[in-house]
């Protein structure tokens, strides 16, 4: 292990070698370096490279402020703490305020190793979240990417408006045909950005008449949060002789706000010169619903990941210490609790694949012709021997089905582990089988508090993850998506019925036959 690398600038040797008993009474594992002048500092920084910096407040040659700046010119993430005796409160604090991490007075050096933990931790803490940060960064771009086709749109259709503008140019009334033809709100402002024309679209979607539209009217159909924004923005277009886009919110006429995509472009004459400029706003409003969704997403799924990952590993450091003991009767334990803990996170691994084949249509099946009460008993084994619920089949238990028989293992322990999670009281939990005609239904019903109406009917939409007694349980928010898109492939039903206070029935349907245009 690395030793911490402490940087001291310290006059006074007596001090310093203070500092270095006082930290050496700690859990601290260091080496230290002491400095006096500036030269020996800056040529520390680049030789030494520290990783904290201890500093007394006034020195012969220069001060601890003048050696934070030099500091953070050459490394700016290090901590500085400034340990003195004469700094006094308002300095401190001003300093802190500058951005020196802390200050100890030397007559209670006894707070300073705390002091340094504190700092350092905060350091990884902030490089923590500067790769979160790198990582929201690379989710960004790769939906920039996943939103290419309607980048694509967007720039046929500044092409079409630019062409035509300059076709139609002799002919206003030509030229506001052509603005009626596109599915977005389009408008024409003059040079000074006073709106002059807008097309149908605009009227529909906002309910607003010309009258209240026209100038600058249509700041009122802006969302209040993003008014001075788009003011900024669009004024700044209008500056350039280019163009630009920015996005913002729009009031429906339901009084609902979207966000569109806003584009200005200008028609400029033979001289070059900016005559007018035309507007479109495109409704994009699912796509930021969309990134706002896959951000959640990979919050929840690092957290996910983490902790059984975290579990794991720390099975793995016990199991080390006690390699060179077979006999010891903690071995079999920490070996379960690491399966255990490896076969989360291959679930979630499993969840993350098929929730990508699905989004890909490459979600594929192996259908053969099985009885479905075997299958449905062997993938409810595992729970039913830990004793602590009772799963009872029952039903038409010869009743076979044409399907993928892991892919219906997969659907039931979804829905038998949800109704464990949600319903945690209701100890039996049944699963019936019945044909209804030439498929079979299979049910698994618990005695839970059931689902409100409201919530039922976004269940098995990705992402989606429901509550019960106002908390939020664990998971990616796919298992229900994924059963879901298992049953549709299967040309099945998939649904549940839920009553407050009564249970849930989740329930799905399979083919009983081989289709006729491929049976043999």
């Amino acid at each position: 292990m690395n030793k911490l690398r402490i940087l001291i600038v310290e006059d006074n040797e007596n001090d310093a070698d203070l500092l270095n008993r006082e930290l050496q009474k700690s859990s601290l594992q260091f080496i230290s370096e002491t400095v006096e002048t500036r030269e020996k500092f800056e040529h520390a920084l680049h030789s030494f490279i520290p990783d904290i910096i201890l500093s007394d407040y006034s020195l012969p040659s220069f001060d601890a402020e003048s050696a934070f700046d030099i500091k953070q010119r050459i490394l700016p993430h290090i901590p500085f703490i400034i340990v003195s005796g004469v700094i006094g409160e308002e300095n401190a604090v001003e300093l802190i305020k500058k951005g020196i991490t802390d200050y100890t007075q030397k007559d209670k050096l006894f707070t300073l190793s705390q002091k340094i933990i504190r700092a350092l931790k905060e350091l990884k803490e902030k490089k923590e979240k500067e790769i979160i940060t790198e990582k929201v960064k690379i989710q960004a771009e790769e939906l920039i990417i996943a939103n290419k086709e309607l980048l694509l749109l967007n720039q046929e259709l500044e092409e079409r408006v630019a062409n035509r503008t300059r076709a139609l140019a002799e002919s206003e009334k030509q030229f506001r045909n052509m603005m009626e033809t596109i599915p977005q709100i389009a408008w024409t402002n003059t040079v000074d950005g006073e709106v002059t024309f807008y097309n149908q679209r605009w009227y529909d979607y906002t309910s607003l008449d010309y009258q209240h539209s026209k100038g600058w009217g249509w700041l009122s159909a802006i969302h209040p949060d993003d008014l001075q924004y788009t003011l900024n923005q669009y004024k700044s277009i209008l500056e350039t002789s280019e163009g630009g886009e920015f996005q913002n919110r729009k009031k429906r006429e339901d009084g609902i706000y979207r966000w569109h995509l806003i584009r200005l472009m200008p028609v400029k004459n033979e001289e070059d010169e900016v005559q007018l400029w035309t507007g479109t706003a495109t409704d994009i409003h699912e796509l930021k619903l969309l990134q706002q969704q896959k951000d959640d997403f990979i919050s929840i799924a690092s957290h996910e990941l983490k902790t059984p990952i975290t579990s794991l590993k720390a099975s793995l450091q016990l199991l080390n210490r006690i390699k060179d003991e077979p006999s010891s009767a903690m071995l079999p334990n920490m070996i379960d609790l690491a399966n255990k803990s490896l076969d989360k996170v291959i679930i979630l691994i499993k969840y993350l694949l098929d929730a990508s084949n699905v989004n890909e249509g490459q979600l594929r099946l192996n259908q053969q012709v099985f009885t479905l009460s075997k299958v449905i008993d062997e993938c409810c084994h595992s729970i039913s021997i830990e004793g602590l619920y009772n799963i009872v089949t029952e039903g038409d238990m010869e009743l076979q089905v044409y399907a993928d028989a892991e892919r219906v293992n997969q659907v039931v322990i979804n829905f038998v582990t949800n109704a464990i999670k949600y319903a945690p009281e209701s100890k039996e939990i049944r699963i019936r089988i019945e044909r209804m005609n030439d498929m079979a239904k299979v049910s698994i019903i618990d005695k839970g508090p059931g689902i409100s109406p409201d919530k039922l009917t976004h269940l098995f939409d990705r992402y989606y993850q429901a509550e019960s007694g106002g908390s939020l349980y664990s998971g990616l928010g796919l298992g229900l998506y994924i059963s879901a898109e298992i049953i549709k492939k299967h040309k099945g039903q998939i649904s549940v019925n839920s009553e407050l206070g009564k249970g849930s029935t989740f329930w799905f349907t399979l083919p009983t036959t081989q289709p006729a245009e491929i049976a043999y």
